[in-house]
């Protein structure tokens, strides 16, 4: 049984999960607004994921209290309830929300610092906030709940939890800038997201009677196996199989897009989201003294990756997108003092 600060770690994390992992359904919830319409929502969307990265990039002046906790639930309320408002307020709220949760999980990520085994700790977090999105979709699949609700009730578990404080002695062992920004992961990171985007699109592509639906909910099975698989790597191993995940993510990513039918199109699907997530939390664990700027590396990339995806396929097509995804992951293997051949 994890301790408190251990639950002050887990439960952000987990949450945060879920946050990224139901935004499909949440932002398709909030395109059943009159004002806002499905572009839109995938814009607000990115600037969920743009203000928590700029949030955890951030130097923290104060700590998450309280306060910024309790803004996560009451932002989701305000989405949950604002079929009558402003676009403008809507757009406000979900600046509100992105910040709470960056602010949130940099406060979480920090505390990593005094964990003897934070990758245990992450790899925990994900498959659980991976495991509880499969159970939100499936609850969804058989009622007529809206997501946000769930969402606004899941969001409590964040109030329970007082974070402990950081030492001061831990604190202060780096300040964090833009330069421990792992730029190298940023294309990846993109391309992930820009994946995640279209699957839905080309899928309907080689098969209109659909079938990507069932494929995609199995990627979050996966995923969850993925990220307990990565907690059981021993530390001398980190790096190995950090960039063997990585690769085998771009690889499975690439081979998507050029799937010639549904059931090798599901395979890849789910396969991606196996080594997307054996990659990740070793990627968060092994940057321990800076994970704030590592989670940052990661929502920059997906808030952008939809954007960056649409101009690909626009000059480039769905190859053109494969290839792509292929080239983004030697970068971050390749690339600078961030890439995985050099030292962290």
């Amino acid at each position: 049984m994890p301790g408190i600060e251990q639950l002050s770690i887990l439960m952000p994390i987990s949450f945060g999960a879920v946050i990224i992992n139901t935004m499909p359904i949440w932002l398709a919830e909030l395109a059943d607004h009159r004002q806002v319409s499905e572009p839109l929502a995938g814009g607000l969307g990115s600037l969920v994921l743009l203000t928590a990265a700029v949030a955890c990039a951030v130097p923290a002046r104060r700590k998450a209290g309280l306060f910024v906790r309790l803004c996560i639930p009451m932002a989701l309320l305000v989405l949950a309830l604002g079929e009558r408002l402003s676009i403008i307020f809507i757009g406000l709220t979900c600046i509100l929300l992105g910040a709470a949760f960056g602010f949130v999980t940099k406060r979480a990520l920090h505390a990593l610092q005094q964990e003897g085994d934070p990758l245990k700790l992450v790899s925990a977090a994900l498959s659980i906030g991976l495991g509880f999105s499969f159970v939100i979709y499936l609850v969804l699949s058989a009622s007529s709940l809206r997501v946000l609700w769930i969402l606004v009730t899941a969001s409590v578990c964040l109030l329970l939890v007082r974070p402990q404080n950081t030492p001061k002695t831990i604190r202060c062992q780096r300040h964090e800038s833009t330069i421990d920004l792992p730029l190298g992961y940023v294309p990846f990171f993109i391309m992930m997201g820009a994946y995640w985007s279209f699957l839905e699109l080309y899928g309907q592509s080689i098969s209109p009677q659909g079938g990507m639906a069932t494929w995609l909910l199995f990627s979050l099975v996966t995923g969850a196996i993925g990220s307990f698989v990565a907690g059981l790597i021993p530390p001398r191993h980190w790096r190995r199989v950090q960039a063997i995940a990585l690769l085998a993510a771009v690889l499975t990513g690439a081979a998507s897009y050029i799937a010639p039918h549904m059931d090798f199109l599901g395979f890849t699907i789910v396969a991606n989201g196996f080594f997307l997530f054996l990659f990740f939390p070793i990627y968060i664990a092994s940057r321990q003294d800076r994970a704030p700027m590592a989670m940052a590396s990661y929502l920059l990339g997906f808030a952008f990756g939809g954007l960056v995806g649409a101009f690909v396929l626009q000059i480039a097509g769905y190859p053109g997108l494969g290839l792509a995804i292929l080239a983004s992951g030697f970068i971050a293997v390749l690339s600078g003092p961030n890439g995985l051949f050099h030292r962290s």
